[in-house]
């Protein structure tokens, strides 16, 4: 058998709308751009939805317009994608990393307190894997301690804390679009805020320090970080069938349980009720995920380790970022983790051979 790991979701409707940008020949941001930022604020309940070229990229300016620099701290949880400290890195800022809870993999909140100092200027949730981060604690101590909270929320899209989107609860929040993203624009992004103010550095910061196209006075310094209408097309058809990928992949997941339910040294990791989850991968807990995982891909299985702690990252050293004498639960979460195929593609009959194989 072949399955991947994971594999695009795209179907005619992203041709159609592909070809209706190269008909009307304007490639460059325009009308569908406009139609796809409206459509995520919409369904993120934000006032503004930014584009940029990806998710990092969003993280750095939301960073930026955040006022962080050089001599600021700005905490992050250890289990996460290097991009989510890199973009720290990149303002000249450095990473402060905090251990995450062993149940649903998100920020710890003790192991947060610990990491506030006189330097600390913000805090950076990541909702992991299609889970919500615990906003209510994360804002608490933000307004105690007068931190900005800007929230990676790159595996996030449907995900909500309560109520709201997550994104939309802190300062400014962002998205991915990446090809393995719940919704993809094949590379991209969205910075996700309620300020008017923040919005226009955003814009200033992307636009090479313009508000609108066309005039070459430049107000402020600013960048190319602009995003194309046939990105966007890609999107514009994606939104429309958010709601069919996300039941798909709870369907997915429950016959992946299903199937495993009397496999004895097989776990899967906690289901909070913070509010709606997505389940961004299909993951499990084993005692040798690598000798599992070499199986499975010998079987033309595709799987994925974890993400490698940050602590532990060959980039990362005292002189860019700042680390505390351990991290249990992190290293534990990637000593146990496998991600196995969660494509919407995927049918039921797959998914009870993957499990048979796991057996």
């Amino acid at each position: 058998m072949k399955i991947n790991q994971f594999d695009p979701y795209l179907t005619r409707d992203e041709i159609s709308s592909v070809m209706e940008v190269l008909r009307d020949n304007w490639i460059t941001e325009g009308k569908k751009t406009e139609e796809f930022k409206k459509m995520l604020q919409d369904y993120c309940g934000v006032k503004y939805a930014i584009l940029l070229p990806n998710g990092t990229l969003a993280l750095y300016v939301g960073l930026m317009i955040l006022g962080i620099g050089p001599g600021d701290e700005v905490i992050v949880p250890d289990f996460t994608f290097a991009g989510s400290a890199t973009a720290v890195v990149l303002t000249g800022a450095k990473p402060v990393f905090a251990d995450v809870n062993l149940h649903d993999f998100n920020l710890d909140i003790g192991s947060l307190q610990k990491c506030i100092s006189a330097r600390t200027k913000a805090i950076m949730p990541v909702h992991i894997y299609g889970q919500s981060a615990e906003m209510d604690k994360v804002l608490r101590i933000a307004r105690t301690h007068r931190l900005k909270v800007i929230e990676d929320a790159a595996q996030g899209i449907g995900v909500s804390f309560g109520n709201r989107h997550v994104g939309s609860l802190g300062d400014v929040g962002i998205l991915s679009f990446y090809a393995d993203k719940t919704i993809t624009t094949a590379e991209g992004g969205a910075l996700l805020t309620n300020s008017r103010f923040l919005a226009e550095e955003c814009i200033y910061l992307r636009n090479q320090g313009r508000l609108s196209r066309g005039s070459f006075i430049h107000p402020k310094m600013g960048y190319n970080f602009r995003f194309t209408d046939l990105q966007a097309a890609l999107g514009v058809a994606q939104m429309r069938k958010l709601s069919f990928i996300i039941e798909k992949k709870l369907h997915i997941e429950g016959y992946y349980k299903q199937f495993l339910k009397e496999a004895e040294e097989v776990r899967s990791p906690e289901v909070t009720t913070h509010g709606k989850r997505v389940p961004f991968r299909i993951n499990i807990l084993v005692k040798d995920p690598k000798g599992l995982g070499g199986f499975l891909q010998k079987k033309g299985i595709g799987v994925r380790r974890f993400f490698y702690p940050l602590h532990r990252q060959p980039c990362f050293n005292k002189e860019n970022c700042i680390r505390l004498t351990s991290y249990p639960h992190s290293d534990e979460i990637f000593a146990s983790g496998l991600s196995l195929p969660s494509g919407v593609r995927l049918t039921k009959k797959q998914i009870r051979q993957i499990c048979d194989q796991i057996k």
